[in-house]
């Protein structure tokens, strides 16, 4: 009887789509571009969360920030916490009679005792990010001891910190050639503007050209360990890029994720062109390895279209930003031609991390980025990929934005959302509320 499958994925802080299997040619992400050759890749993938910790929550157990209770960060005073729906993942699979082991870093919850992992490596600082060279080899040990001893199959989550701002993390360098993967919602209109660009994504390079020696490195020794063809391996990311108008914004760049799923049963280089949301990883991966899927999940399983290439499951995918540095609620709703956003509150283009704004590429183009924005927009992606041209309000296409106003809305009241009947409070608004208001 053929043991079950193994589940290795891997994901990266800030990384978006910025691979040369998803078009950036010059991204030194060769390991990971061979991942996908192998396996299948997602052209249309996002995540439900422009930051970190509420994405991460959606991913692991299948509901949307604002279902599992992290609308924010959860380290430090942010404080935020899975106190709504949802198991995570860990702790389904240890339920399952898997050996479910943690190595590097995790955002998505306030403390990683909370998690269900059976072990944790690298947990001795912080939120336990180590440069990932150090998680190649711890990944490299346990695989190599797993030759020796298979009772039970495992899952080995690798949460990787690059290529999270600071890029030069873990003693990353900068590439020495010109980067001509440059984004087109980067200004580069002005000597300044590219200086900044190149000087950012050289630095970016780098850190992606170590997440990409690493890869290779695991997926070496999984090969090595005689495992390889009986597990399954997701890559991806929590968001879109740490770059002006990506990162904590709701447009693409901000949202799209890689997706690459190798395993048994997926064909080798199948591309799939569906929209892709990852509040669907958990049920579709329950799906390919054979297990039950809890009932009521937010997310959908596309194993049949991973496997198969049949049709999925999703004709738009719904994406929500309540807090990051501040209070910025946003919700969006997009489908294969359109984009939709409505803003909840006055506020400039987004509120970006403070990384960000200390970017280079932030300074030098910092009037682009100041103006007060609408509180609706609408974005034709066929005409406008880079959602440039707001269209909300055109008379001609009236029709096109109550459909997608009142699918917005279905969807906040049918999960739940607090924000549809009103603000949200922030856990350290309460805790000071309770402070000092006491007596």
């Amino acid at each position: 009887m053929k043991p079950p499958p193994n589940l290795i994925i891997l994901h990266c802080h800030d990384l978006g789509q910025h691979l040369g299997c998803y078009g950036r040619n010059d991204s030194p992400s060769a390991a990971i571009d061979g991942l996908a050759a192998e396996g299948a890749l997602f052209r249309y993938s996002f995540c439900t969360s422009p930051g970190c910790s509420p994405s991460r929550a959606a991913l692991w157990t299948g509901y949307y920030p604002h279902q599992t209770g992290v609308f924010g960060l959860t380290h430090a005073t942010f404080a935020w916490s899975m106190t709504g729906k949802g198991t995570h993942l860990a702790r389904y699979l240890g339920d399952q009679g898997y050996e479910t082991l943690l190595v590097g870093g995790y955002h998505e919850d306030d403390s990683v005792d909370k998690l269900g992992y059976g072990r944790i490596c690298t947990r001795d600082e912080g939120l336990c990010f180590r440069p990932v060279d150090e998680l190649a080899g711890v990944c490299e040990d346990y695989l190599a001891r797993r030759r020796e001893h298979r009772e039970r199959p495992f899952f080995l989550s690798v949460g990787i910190f690059e290529p999270h701002r600071p890029f030069n993390y873990g003693g990353a360098t900068p590439v020495d050639e010109e980067v001509t993967s440059i984004p087109p919602y980067i200004p580069q209109d002005t000597p300044e503007g590219i200086a900044a660009a190149q000087s950012e994504f050289r630095a970016l390079h780098g850190a992606i050209r170590e997440v990409d020696a690493a890869v290779a490195r695991i997926l070496k020794a999984l090969e090595a360990s005689g495992e390889a063809d009986n597990t399954f391996i997701l890559f991806t990311s929590d968001h879109g890029l740490a770059m002006p108008r990506a990162k904590c914004s709701l447009y693409d760049p901000g949202i799209e994720v890689p997706l690459i799923v190798k395993g048994p049963g997926i064909p080798a280089g199948a591309v799939r062109e569906n929209l892709f949301s990852n509040v669907d990883a958990f049920p579709t991966l329950c799906e390919l390895m054979g297990l039950p899927t809890p009932e009521g999940l937010a997310g959908k399983s596309f194993a049949p279209c991973l496997r198969e290439g049949t049709p999925g499951p999703r004709t738009e995918i719904f994406a929500e930003k309540t807090y990051h540095r501040s209070y910025d609620p946003i919700r969006c709703i997009r489908t294969e031609r359109y984009k939709y956003i409505v803003n909840f509150e006055v506020n400039t283009c987004y509120d970006a991390g403070s990384d960000i704004l200390r970017s280079p590429i932030y300074c030098a183009n910092a009037r682009k980025y100041t103006s007060l924005r609408p509180i609706f927009e609408l974005y034709d992606l066929e005409a406008d990929p880079d959602e440039f041209d707001n269209l909300a309000g055109r008379a001609e296409l009236a029709a096109v934005e109550a459909d997608l106003r009142n699918r917005l809305v279905q969807w906040m009241r049918e999960t739940n959302d607090e924000l549809a009947d009103r603000p949200v409070e922030s856990p350290y608004y309460r805790k000071l509320r309770s402070e000092l208001f006491a007596r």
